[in-house]
């Protein structure tokens, strides 16, 4: 996904935005706030659920927000407030998932044999490597033929994948805390005690 849109925004900045270099770096600097707190999306995730959830919740709800943020890239957004705004959703939902993901991953190594654990890892950087390829060959001749609003277009489908497959992960529902007993009657006993010493003197 962040092979397939790089190309799309640069151009789009440039060419239909009209930007000069220096404010299209600004523009980009800010949409990749969200990367640089990734550890606040796993303090999160991890402390508030979300749906009685911890990670299948957050994915579904990253894959919405990036849907969101192509499709507006690829029909309604035409300026540079728009843009900041769509280009900054997509890098939440994109770093927001990663955090969420690698959590998945790590749980699952937890319970498999050092070799299996190894395996999974494999398979993960396998993927991103083969998508980073794809993207990167199909990039810029989509933008050729079609245009950034196609790839724009393109990539908000990816974010709705993640959150179909979110609904496939396995996870116990978080169960709420219990609230401690007594704390209501023993307030009350310790105001009553206070009444009466004060009555006392």
């Amino acid at each position: 996904i962040l092979g397939l849109s790089r190309l799309a925004k640069e151009y789009f900045v440039k060419d239909e935005l009209m930007l000069s270099p220096a404010e299209a770096s600004l523009i980009f600097s800010v949409s990749s706030i969200p990367w640089l707190i990734k550890p606040l999306w796993g303090f999160i995730s991890d402390s508030v659920p979300l749906f009685g959830y911890r990670r299948k919740s957050y994915l579904v709800l990253c894959g919405a927000l990036g849907a969101v943020a192509g499709f507006a890239l690829c029909t309604v957004v035409t300026d540079v407030p728009g843009a900041a705004v769509a280009f900054t959703l997509g890098s939440l939902s994109t770093a927001f998932a990663d955090v969420v993901i690698d959590s998945i991953v790590v749980t699952r190594a937890r319970g498999e044999s050092q070799g299996m654990s190894g395996s999974l890892q494999s398979l993960c950087w396998g993927s991103v490597a083969v998508g980073g390829i794809a993207s990167s060959y199909f990039s810029g001749s989509l933008i050729e033929d079609h245009g950034t609003k196609y790839v724009f277009g393109i990539t908000a489908l990816f974010p709705l994948l993640i959150a179909g497959a979110a609904l496939l992960v396995q996870e116990a529902p978080v169960k709420p805390k219990p609230k401690p007993r007594g704390l209501g009657r023993t307030t009350a006993a310790a105001g009553r005690e206070w009444a009466d010493g004060g009555e006392a003197e």
